[in-house]
């Protein structure tokens, strides 16, 4: 990598930024835990041949899928790392890692000089960056240690593509040596992005951890119930007219709210004890008494919970966020609700609107009627096994042709 006057610069003032945040960010609640290991004061792992990086919970899932399907034929040293708590319990859960040998540690911040001590120690053939976890100081690193970068699963929103390319000149020194994009947008935007023709489409890798629609009519709740899962901040008034609202029309309706955040459970409780909406916490439930409203603060299990449900609300999506999973929703057997934010999982297809999978309201007003509309006509779950399976089945293979680049560049 040719090292600029401008990227010189750029890394010297990034260097200094850093210098200035740390000290706040390992006080911070959510990067606290594990702030040794983030600034390598306690270093957790050696030389390896692979280095994944999976941001948070859903990449993590994504690394272990990674790792099973490798194959056996070489026995790897590898090091995945996380930024999350959540993403380092999936992580730490037993991997099927055929003879592979897994270290797992939180990420390094992004310090310059916190990376090059980071990729010294690691000294990794290759680094495998899930999705969009572009960090700078790191690629710069590994280009500058003449070693190997692919991102997999890429995707790119269009909101983070022009956030992006206003320094473009950066990233075009730093692009990796491939890139598999999710769909034929994000290829584009990645190639306008990295200058990197070596792009390909590759099937989203999360189609293969669905074998098949989960349906059990035995686990249907003994009551009328809605799930309101990985609702945000952002969209808290809104999640309390849907509740309110709700409860009116359904007075004897049980409502599991499952926050996208843990630590916010507290604030949450607060807003419906504030409104006069009697809730209680999951581990500590009880039916039997007077609560309109479950707080789930276990996590893990949402697809259970979808299982049980009469109507489901996925959540980010009243908020210009983007939206969350709802595809683990129609998996276990619910036709879920959604607001219009849905943009970070249009690599769906519109055919999961087109063909009943999900519905999208425009509105809160909307999202309350189609809600109402499930609550008063439920779905036959079993009714929509064939179509979710015909679905998922059309759209898997990602995961082995992702390995077999990871593999090729292993070999060179």
């Amino acid at each position: 990598m040719k090292e600029t006057l401008l990227l010189r610069s750029f890394f010297a003032a990034y260097q200094l930024i850093w210098y200035c945040v740390t000290p706040f960010l390992v006080r911070s609640g959510r990067v606290k835990e594990g702030s040794g290991e983030r600034t390598l004061q306690e270093v957790r792992f050696s030389r390896v041949d692979l280095w994944i990086h999976a941001a948070s919970a859903g990449e993590a899932y994504l690394a272990r899928q990674l790792v099973k399907c490798l194959g056996s034929e070489r026995k790897l040293d590898i090091l995945i790392t996380t930024n999350t708590s959540q993403g380092r319990s999936i992580l730490e859960k037993d991997i099927d890692t055929p003879g592979h040998r897994i270290t797992i540690a939180y990420m390094v911040f992004d310090n310059p000089s916190l990376v090059k001590k980071a990729v010294r120690i690691a000294d990794p053939k290759l680094l495998v960056l899930i999705e969009l976890e572009i960090w700078p100081a790191l690629m710069a690193e590994m280009k500058r240690a003449g070693r190997k970068i692919i991102i997999v699963n890429g995707r790119m929103t269009e909101k983070s593509y022009n956030g992006y390319k206003k320094v473009t000149s950066l990233w075009r020194q730093l692009k990796p040596d491939a890139i598999l994009a999710i769909s034929e947008d994000d290829k584009a935007r990645f190639i306008a992005l990295f200058d990197q023709p070596v792009t390909f489409h590759v099937a989203n890798m999360k189609f293969d951890r669905m074998e098949h629609c989960r349906i059990s009519t035995e686990e249907k709740a003994e009551y009328q119930y809605l799930v309101l899962a990985s609702v945000r901040k952002e969209e808290q008034s809104e999640i309390l007219y849907l509740i309110e609202k709700l409860l009116e029309k359904f007075p004897d309706l049980r409502i599991g709210l499952f926050p996208r955040h843990m630590h916010r459970l507290e604030n949450w409780g607060k807003l419906l004890s504030d409104n006069g909406i009697k809730w209680v916490l999951k581990s500590e439930r009880s039916w039997g008494g007077e609560y309109s409203v479950m707080l789930g603060d276990i996590f893990g299990e949402l697809k259970k919970e979808y299982r049980r449900a009469d109507a489901v609300f996925v959540g980010g999506s009243l908020a210009p966020l983007g939206g969350q999973n709802f595809i683990e929703a129609f998996m276990n057997g619910a036709v879920p609700v959604t607001g219009s934010s849905v943009s970070d999982f249009l690599w769906t297809g519109e055919e999961v609107f087109d063909g009943g999978l999900v519905q999208k309201g425009n509105s809160k007003e909307e999202v309350l009627q189609l809600l109402v509309d499930s609550l008063e006509n439920p779905v036959d779950k079993v009714s929509i096994q064939q179509k979710v399976d015909n679905y998922i089945l059309n759209k898997q293979g990602g995961s082995r042709k992702t390995c077999e680049y990871i593999n090729a560049l292993l070999r060179v």
